[in-house]
């Protein structure tokens, strides 16, 4: 391109010489169209050549960015490589010799990078697995892909895993390369294998439950039990014994593979110490040599006990010619066989028994309708006996407790006032008196002492009376809402006395209904002054009735069987009058509620749900409940208490009477 101006300028110059042999030109004519010629030339050259200078700058920088971003794409190559999770082998499909490798890989077989460039794919394969790497190399070439299950692969160590191998074939022009995901399966194809003698467990297990429980010959299914036994384990022989139902001799019930002197031997130390079978176990050298077993060639025996809820029923023996142990889940599953297999014996045994047990109850019954007529007339009058006699023992019984209580009471009860009536007289004769002043508190003493006996003693006959249901009820029409009011105006000098008021509410709809007035006066009586005693002072004692059916009274069945069980089963279709008295004290413990209507029980124990008493006032014979509750049950009806928030006591008594009544303690 340097010579380019020089050229034109010759060219002009034998272009102007041609010219002036023509026509002459003048000098300074030629002179000037060449420099201008050479100019133009050169301007044009130098254009030219800056457009290549761009062009070949241009060009450079595409390949600086060209080779950066080739850069750029290795070693994002390299990272996704190495990032991946699983191990990625990259090697010749024509040498086999390994291109690449990423850390996963590396750490899995244990090699360092410098160690695996120098090793072939197949270097790495255990030596019965070269010929289909071969072959899955061919398929990989062919295909474009392929995959190897269940390849062993070497390690560093030596040591050899299972893997899964997918391979993907890529072309780089030159050369054509493998690139392969390796995944250790081994811990997989464990737990398929586990999965799979499971599985294969349970159905033999399924197998050995159906045909024990659906056989009609047992003894079959227990000799096919103990050979799938026997081929599930390995065994090279078995035996079963069980037991008779005395636990005194075992019996041979199934065999496989045993000699008979070995099977005597083994029925032999059954009987002789059964105890050490209650578990799953191998049998120790010494017991063996005692069996001999060692000595028929047999390495191995364990024993599996076949029980029934905790008790031994039979024991089956697994023997191994060649040494081994069993697993934690195969111990599980040998005992879950055995206690199953108790169970369904066991089963069968009480179904056999009872099928005698069966026909011997028919040959007698049998028997017995031969001599129906004469049984039957025996029978009544024995059950008549035995009426008789579980009466008297009924009555006995509620005698002694009632003789017990009695005297117990006595000692309790009657010694407070014997002791004021004994030592005020005692005072009165040794002291002597001067006048009324000094006597008269004495024997106000003597005389409280008399009249509070006098009380106790009437309450028992009156007690004793209404348990032993001497005398009729003396019925007549009542209404509840008018006894009540007559009782509350007797009652209202204590009401004034602690500020409290009796409320009579939803009584004036309440029909008549026939009942002993002076037993309703002694039972509300009862309630109310309980109701008083133990409410705070100027506080509010509540009266509430209502008509109930049975429905209604099913709807609190548990709190009514809790303080008279045979009440509702008694009580029939009848309707029953419910009156609530409800103070507002604390409440009586859950404990203490069914003791409250026992005799003798002493109300003053639970005095501390009340407010303003004495210790004094609070206390009683315990008789007070303990005759509302008799006096109640003898109109047919019950009572019974409930608290939350104050105590409730509840009491039904029947529009209709009953005939018959419970006893009351």
């Amino acid at each position: 391109m340097h010579f380019a101006p020089f050229l034109l300028i010759a060219i002009c110059e034998l272009t102007l010489l041609f010219v002036e042999r023509r026509t002459p030109v003048p000098e300074w004519l030629h002179l000037g169209v060449s420099v201008t010629v050479a100019a133009v030339f050169l301007f044009l050259a130098a254009r030219v050549w800056k457009r290549q200078e761009r062009v070949r700058e241009g060009l450079q920088r595409e390949l600086e960015e060209m080779r950066q971003e080739a850069v750029k794409s290795a070693r994002r190559y390299k990272c996704l490589l190495e990032g991946a999770g699983n191990a990625i082998f990259i090697f010749s499909a024509d040498t086999g010799l390994l291109r690449e490798e990423n850390r996963v890989g590396r750490e899995l077989l244990g090699f360092s990078r410098e160690e695996l460039d120098s090793i072939q794919a197949r270097d790495l394969l255990h030596p019965d697995e070269q010929e289909r790497f071969r072959s899955f190399l061919y398929q990989v070439r062919r295909n474009g892909r392929g995959e190897l299950d269940a390849v062993r692969i070497r390690k560093k160590n030596g040591s050899f895993f299972l893997a899964e191998i997918n391979a993907r074939l890529i072309d780089l022009g030159d050369e054509q390369v493998a690139h392969c995901l390796l995944r250790d399966i081994t811990k997989k194809r464990r737990t398929e294998k586990e999965i799979w003698q499971r599985n294969r467990e349970l159905s033999i297990l399924n197998d050995i439950l159906t045909g024990m429980n659906h056989s009609s010959d047992l003894e079959q299914e227990q000799q096919r039990t103990l050979v799938e036994i026997m081929e599930l384990f390995d065994a090279g022989g078995g035996t079963m014994h069980l037991y008779r139902s005395d636990q005194g001799a075992a019996r041979l019930c199934a065999c496989s593979h045993v000699s008979a002197e070995l099977e005597q031997r083994i029925t032999q130390s059954l009987i002789l110490d059964p105890e050490r079978f209650l578990k799953v176990k191998r049998v120790k050298a010494q017991q063996m040599k005692e069996l001999g077993a060692a000595a028929e060639g047999w390495q191995c025996v364990t024993s599996v006990p076949i029980s029934a809820h905790d008790h031994l029923v039979g024991v089956m023996h697994l023997l191994h010619r060649e040494p081994c142990r069993y697993s934690a889940e195969e111990l599980r599953f040998l005992e879950s066989v055995g206690k199953q297999m108790g169970t369904i014996i066991e089963k069968g045994r009480l179904f056999a028994e009872l099928n005698w047990k069966s026909g011997e109850l028919l040959r007698s019954h049998r028997l017995l309708e031969k001599s129906s007529h004469n049984l039957s007339i025996s029978e009544i009058r024995l059950k008549q006996n035995l009426a008789l006699v579980e009466q008297a023992n009924l009555e006995q019984n509620r005698l002694d407790r009632m003789k017990n209580q009695f005297l117990g009471m006595v000692s309790h009860e009657f010694n407070t006032p014997l002791t004021s009536i004994i030592s005020g007289v005692e005072h009165l004769l040794q002291n002597g008196w001067q006048g009324e002043e000094e006597a008269r508190p004495v024997l106000e003493l003597v005389r409280d002492g008399g009249l509070r006996l006098k009380g106790l003693v009437a309450d028992l006959l009156k007690l004793i009376k209404v348990e032993a249901r001497r005398g009729a009820l003396e019925t007549s029409a009542v209404h509840l809402r008018h006894f009540l009011d007559e009782l509350s105006a007797q009652l209202q000098p204590q009401l004034s006395e602690r500020g409290q008021c009796v409320t009579l509410a939803g009584l004036e709809e309440l029909p008549y209904f026939d009942a002993d007035r002076n037993y309703l006066e002694r039972v509300f009586g009862e309630l109310l002054q309980n109701a008083i005693r133990f409410s705070p002072e100027n506080g509010e004692i509540l009266v509430t009735g209502r008509v109930v059916d049975r429905p209604a009274l099913l709807e609190r069945k548990d709190t009514l069987e809790r303080f008279n069980p045979e009440f509702l089963r008694r009580c029939g279709e009848r309707c029953y009058l419910e009156v609530e008295v409800r103070d507002s004290g604390i409440g009586i413990p859950i404990e203490e509620q069914q003791g409250i209507f026992g005799i003798f029980y002493e109300v003053g124990e639970i005095k501390h749900h009340s407010s303003g008493m004495s210790r004094e006032e609070g206390r009683g014979a315990g008789l007070g409940l303990a005759m509302v509750k008799g006096m109640v049950e003898a109109h047919g009806g019950m009572v019974w208490v409930e608290s939350s928030g104050g105590s409730s006591f509840f009491l039904v008594l029947p529009l209709e009477q009953e005939a018959i009544q419970p006893a009351l303690f």
